[in-house]
């Protein structure tokens, strides 16, 4: 309709309607094309904001694991060091024979940080969503990852290379006699605390005296590998926990989810 409009003022030289006319498609694709692209910028800030929610729960988790961590490696520590203890003044009686025994769960684990950046690394790399990343807050879900990530992974290998191989210690410690009567009973048993490790299907005994035993290089270094590395995996978690909590703050975000707050 404008078309023809246009067309019969053209041939009629009524150079206002043309003008007018011309304006009117004109005006009419700026606005389609603007409201095309105010559509789609709304769409893309949604999408951001939704990316933005999942990174931060995300890094919620991964400071809750950081946090249970840490309090079990704390809470595992002092059992080692008694059979440390016991150990260096070479103790041959029964209650240090049953701490060094004690001992042999945690040393044979060592609770890693499993933590994920899935979620993180995805708002990160989205190259949609730089427009809706001030610089600071660039900068600092940029240091997440890298700081997330590098815990995830020297806690693993620290992990593979610290906890006690009993294979080496063969002829100090063996397994003995059936710990739980079946896998229903070691699920109770973990639900209530006790520490999943080999320990939860035959405990290892001492299989040797304890004279022996606490001068043997091989066995001794199994304990001091434990305690350094679990030392040091509290120290770490530590302070990751704590630039978390800061880079949480500076974004506006509380250290927890909503699940974990409390009234």
């Amino acid at each position: 309709m404008i078309l023809q409009r246009h067309t019969t003022a053209f041939r009629k030289q009524d150079w206002f309607t043309v003008v007018i006319e011309t304006l009117i498609v004109v005006l009419g694709v700026f606005l389609g094309v603007q409201i095309g692209n105010w559509n789609q910028s709304g769409q893309q800030q949604r999408l951001f904001d939704e990316s933005f929610d999942r990174a931060i729960v995300e890094i919620q988790s991964n400071l809750a694991e950081i946090e249970a961590a840490r309090e079990t490696v704390a809470a595992r520590i002092p059992i080692v060091q008694l059979a440390i203890e016991d150990l260096r003044a070479c103790r041959t009686d029964d209650a240090a024979k049953a701490r060094i025994e004690a001992a042999f769960a945690p040393i044979g684990t060592l609770s890693g940080f499993n933590l994920d950046t899935k979620a993180l690394d995805q708002l990160i790399n989205n190259d949609g969503f730089l427009p809706y990343q001030a610089p600071g807050m660039r900068k600092r879900l940029m240091a997440l990852s890298t700081r997330l990530n590098l815990l995830h992974d020297n806690s693993r290998r620290m992990g593979e290379t610290s906890i006690l191989k009993y294979k080496d210690v063969s002829h100090i410690v063996q397994p003995g006699p059936l710990t739980f009567e079946g896998p229903d009973q070691i699920v109770e048993a973990i639900r209530g605390g006790a520490i999943a490790s080999e320990e939860m299907v035959r405990k290892r005994e001492l299989v040797v005296p304890l004279e022996i035993a606490c001068r043997d290089e091989a066995f001794l270094d199994g304990f001091y590998t434990w305690e350094d590395t679990a030392h040091y995996r509290w120290v770490m978690g530590t302070f990751a926990a704590e630039a978390i909590r800061n880079d949480l703050e500076a974004l506006g975000m509380p250290a927890s989810g909503p699940e974990a707050v409390t009234p």
